[in-house]
C-alpha cells in the first residue's frame, strides 16, 4: 500500500499571548481602583465648604427662571424670598447669580467643568401668580400652591407639582411625575419612572409618557379623545371615550400599566 505525502507540508503557527500585555493591563485596572477608591475616601473623610445666599425681592413678580445643578423646592408665599444654598469640594466656589429685572426674577447657580464635587440648589417662597421655570441638573423639582403655571425639567430627579394651576411642563430623565393640577394644558415626559397625576377643571391636552413605568391620571369625569398605548402592560380606561371629543389625553409607556379614572 503507498502512502502520498504532501508536496508542501502545513505548517500551522500559534501565537503565543504576551504575558507582559496581560501583566500591563492588569496594572492598568489595579491603578484606576487604587484611584478611584483614593477619590471616594477623599470625599467621605473632607467636609464639603458651604454657603448659602438668601434674598428677598419687593415689586410685582411676574415670572421666575431657575438653572441650578442640584434640587428646587418653591412654595407660593405672600412675598418671594429665596435661598441658593452651594456646596463644593477642592474645584473653587460655584458661581451664583440672584437679579430682578422690573418683573422677572433669574436665579443662576453654576458648577464649571472642572468641578468635581459641586451642587447648588435653591429653596424658598414666591409670589402665587408667578410663572415658574425651572432647569435642573441632578436633583428633584416640588412647586406647590402657585397660579401662574410651572415649567419643570431635571436630567436626574422627581418632579412634583401640587396644587398649582396650569398649564405645566414637567419633563425628568430619571424619575417621577407627580402633581394635582387644576386648569390649563399638562405635558408630563420622563424616561424612567412613574406618572401619577390628578389633572382637574378646563384643559384641551394633557399627555403623559414614560419609556419604563406606569402611567396614572385622575380628570374630570367628561368625555375625552382617549389614546392610550403601552408595550407592555394593561390598559384600563373609565371615562367616557368618544373620538370627536375636543378634550383629548394622551397616555404612552413602554413598559407599565396605563389607568385613568374619573375624579371622585
Amino acid at each position: 500500500m503507498t502512502s502520498i505525502s504532501p508536496k508542501h507540508p502545513v505548517h500551522l503557527e500559534v501565537e503565543e499571548e504576551n504575558p507582559h500585555r496581560r501583566h500591563g493591563w492588569r496594572w492598568v485596572l489595579i491603578v484606576l481602583a487604587v484611584l478611584v477608591g483614593a477619590l471616594m475616601l477623599v470625599y467621605w473623610m473632607v467636609p464639603m465648604a458651604t454657603d448659602s445666599q438668601t434674598e428677598t425681592f419687593g415689586g410685582h413678580v411676574d415670572e421666575l427662571l431657575v438653572e441650578v445643578t442640584g434640587g428646587v423646592t418653591l412654595v407660593a408665599g405672600d412675598r418671594t424670598v429665596l435661598t441658593i444654598s452651594k456646596e463644593w469640594l477642592f474645584s473653587g466656589e460655584p458661581a451664583i447669580t440672584m437679579s430682578q429685572d422690573n418683573e422677572t426674577i433669574t436665579v443662576s447657580g453654576e458648577c464649571s467643568w472642572f468641578q468635581i464635587w459641586c451642587t447648588t440648589s435653591l429653596t424658598g417662597t414666591v409670589a402665587p401668580d408667578a410663572a415658574i421655570q425651572v432647569k435642573a441638573t441632578a436633583g428633584s423639582i416640588q412647586v406647590s400652591g402657585t397660579t401662574g403655571g410651572v415649567d419643570l425639567e431635571t436630567s436626574a430627579g422627581s418632579v412634583s407639582a401640587e396644587d398649582v394651576t396650569g398649564p405645566a411642563r414637567m419633563v425628568s430623565s430619571a424619575g417621577n411625575i407627580t402633581g394635582v393640577i387644576t386648569d390649563g394644558n399638562v405635558e408630563a415626559v420622563t424616561s424612567a419612572g412613574r406618572i401619577d397625576l390628578t389633572v382637574l377643571g378646563d384643559f384641551s391636552m394633557l399627555s403623559a409618557s414614560t419609556s419604563a413605568g406606569d402611567v396614572e391620571l385622575v380628570v374630570t369625569d367628561d368625555v375625552y379623545n382617549v389614546d392610550a398605548d403601552t408595550s407592555a402592560g394593561s390598559v384600563s380606561i373609565n371615562v367616557q371615550a368618544d373620538p370627536s371629543a375636543t378634550r383629548r389625553i394622551l397616555a404612552e409607556s413602554s413598559a407599565g400599566s396605563i389607568a385613568i379614572n374619573p375624579a371622585s
